[in-house]
C-alpha cells in the first residue's frame, strides 16, 4: 500500500473517532454540535479522483448518521458540499485552485477563511435545513447554522493549522 493512502485512512479514522466519540457529545448552547469531520473534506486534495471524494462524502455522513440517528441529513450535506467543492476552490483560490498545496502556502489568508467558511456554511445550512425542515422556521435555521458554522470554523481552523504546523 502507498504511504500516503495510509496516512490519509488513519487520519479519517483519526477525525471520524474524535467526531463519533467527543465531538457528538457536545450541546454548546443546547443546539451546536461542531462537524470536525469536514475537515476531511477540506484537506483533500484535488489531484485525487473526485468519484472517491463523492463516496467518501457519502460514507462518512452515512456512519455520522448512523451515530447521531438525523435519518440521512449528514448525508445528504456531505454529498452536496463533495460535489460543488470545486466550484467553491473556484470561487476562493482564483487561479491557484489548481495548485496541489493552494490551502498551505501561496494563497491569501482570505481565500483560505472564505473556502473554509464556505464548505462549513454550505454543510451547516443544508443539514439545519433538513431537521427542522419547515419554511416558517427560516430564522431559525439560519441562525442555527450561524452559529453552528462559527463554532465548527473555529475548532477546523485549529486543526487545520496544527496539521500544517506539522
Amino acid at each position: 500500500m502507498n504511504r500516503e493512502l495510509l496516512r490519509n485512512i488513519s487520519f479519517y479514522t483519526i477525525i471520524l473517532a474524535l467526531q463519533l466519540l467527543v465531538f457528538n457529545q457536545f450541546k454548546l448552547f443546547g443546539f451546536v454540535t461542531p462537524s470536525i469531520y469536514l475537515i476531511i473534506f477540506i484537506h483533500y486534495r484535488i489531484s485525487y479522483d473526485k468519484t472517491i471524494l463523492l463516496l467518501l462524502g457519502f460514507l462518512i455522513g452515512f456512519i455520522v448518521d448512523l451515530s447521531m440517528q438525523t435519518y440521512g441529513c449528514h448525508t445528504f450535506s456531505t454529498i452536496t458540499i463533495c460535489y460543488l467543492r470545486s466550484r467553491i476552490e473556484k470561487s476562493s483560490f482564483g487561479v491557484n485552485a489548481n495548485s496541489p498545496l493552494a490551502m498551505i502556502k501561496g494563497t491569501p489568508l482570505f481565500s483560505r477563511i472564505s473556502f473554509f467558511l464556505s464548505i462549513i456554511a454550505i454543510h451547516s445550512i443544508i443539514y439545519y435545513s433538513f431537521i427542522l425542515f419547515n419554511i416558517s422556521l427560516f430564522s431559525t435555521i439560519f441562525l442555527y447554522a450561524f452559529i453552528n458554522s462559527i463554532a465548527t470554523f473555529i475548532i477546523v481552523w485549529i486543526i487545520s493549522r496544527l496539521i500544517s504546523n506539522r
